[in-house]
C-alpha cells in the first residue's frame, strides 16, 4: 500500500505531462490561417482619405494670393462702392436672410 502511496502523485504529473503533449501535437496538426476583414465603414474613410488627398493635390497647385481678386476689390475700395447705398443694401439684405429674418 505504501508504494502505491508514492506513485501516486508521480502517476498524477505523468498523466498531465502526457496530456499536454498530446494537445500540443494536436494543435501542431491544425493549420491557421490568418485573415482580415476590412468593413464598409473603414473602405469608405479610405475612399474619402484618397479624395482629399487628391483634391489637396490639386490645390497646391494654384497660387496662394489671386491677383484678379485682389486688384478687384482694391478698385472698389478706391471708387467708394462698399460706402454705397446699394452695396449697404445688399449687405443687409444678405444678412437678414442669413440670420432668418427675412426670407427672399
Amino acid at each position: 500500500m505504501r508504494i502505491n502511496a508514492i506513485t501516486q502523485p508521480f502517476n498524477t504529473e505523468l498523466r498531465k505531462i502526457e496530456a499536454s503533449r498530446k494537445v500540443e501535437k494536436e494543435s501542431k496538426n491544425i493549420k491557421i490561417s490568418d485573415r482580415s476583414d476590412i468593413s464598409s465603414g473603414a473602405q469608405s474613410l479610405n475612399e474619402t482619405k484618397a479624395q482629399s488627398d487628391a483634391i489637396a493635390a490639386s490645390m497646391s497647385s494654384l497660387p496662394d494670393v489671386r491677383s484678379d481678386k485682389i486688384a478687384e476689390v482694391l478698385s472698389k475700395i478706391k471708387s467708394g462702392y462698399y460706402n454705397s447705398d446699394e452695396f449697404l443694401d445688399k449687405l443687409a439684405e444678405r444678412l437678414l436672410n442669413e440670420f432668418g429674418v427675412k426670407n427672399g
